[in-house]
């Protein structure tokens, strides 16, 4: 009988940034066992950026100032919600002190590594199916030492719609993984303005951290950080938007089906 891949146990319920920005992180991360990838978790996604956006679509300061720092808390975070979700592409990098995310995602594919204590996943999802790398100690964990060998260092393929892989899937591409970074609660307020990822940005500030957002050019989400009283202080950047990205699966010798794990 095949695994199913879910989260660690920390991260069981935690993917409401309400409960800690560090908690999607967690999820993003998903694993279970205490050995890293051979291929370490700092090297870049391997997506092909073949096109960057102007400097007024992507939110950078030659963009002309949006006005967004005028608005509410409320209208604020819809209007970096509406320029997020209209994006092609946004690079994703997250820390906290028990994991990290380190993604290219479209909307409808991504490309990235995902680490959780010691361990860390490659993952890759191109039309609808995820290709997961990871090492020997992972797979043994996820099935047993027979199908570890098997796998070797090939990646794992998997239907997103697979239930077995549920924890990936909110996770994996653009508008399901943005929902889960942008939510303030009901103290959330308008800071004054100042510079985040080298950009000018207005903050929110809510109980459960401060979300930057970008003041000149499309009002892009470009910095999320937790409330230093949250379980564990953690940051999000947001990069590298509405460039053109190209994610390619990874060549068919290389890969696995989940279905032949069974």
């Amino acid at each position: 009988m095949s695994a199913v891949l879910t989260p660690i146990p920390e991260a069981v319920g935690a993917m409401r940034v309400a409960t800690a920005v560090a908690g999607v992180l967690v999820l993003a991360a998903v694993g279970g066992c205490s050995s890293s990838d051979s291929n370490g978790g700092s090297a870049s996604p391997e997506a092909s950026v073949t096109e960057s956006a102007s400097p007024a679509e992507s939110g950078t300061p030659a963009g002309k100032p949006n006005g967004v720092q005028e608005l509410g808390p409320k209208r604020i975070l819809a209007q970096a919600t509406k320029a997020a979700m209209s994006a092609r592409s946004v690079r994703i990098v997250g820390e906290s002190p028990s994991a990290s995310l380190d993604l290219v995602v479209t909307k409808d594919a991504s490309d990235g590594t995902r680490t959780a204590g010691d361990t860390t996943l490659k993952t890759r999802v191109v039309d609808g199916v995820i290709y997961i790398k990871a090492d020997e100690a992972y797979w043994t964990e996820a099935f047993n030492k027979k199908k570890a060998k098997k796998i070797g260092d090939k990646w794992v393929a998997g239907e997103l719609s697979n239930p077995k892989l549920e924890s990936f899937k909110q996770t994996s591409t653009m508008k399901p993984l943005l929902r889960q970074f942008l939510r303030l609660d009901e103290t959330a307020q308008v800071g004054e303005v100042g510079v985040a990822q080298g950009q000018p940005a207005v903050p929110l500030t809510a109980s459960i951290g401060t979300l930057w957002v970008a003041t000149t050019g499309k009002p892009y989400p470009l910095q999320l950080n937790s409330s230093p009283d949250q379980p564990e202080v953690s940051e999000v950047a947001f990069t590298d938007w509405n460039k053109k990205v190209v994610i390619k699966a990874p060549p068919k010798k290389q890969t696995i089906s989940l279905a032949d794990l069974a």
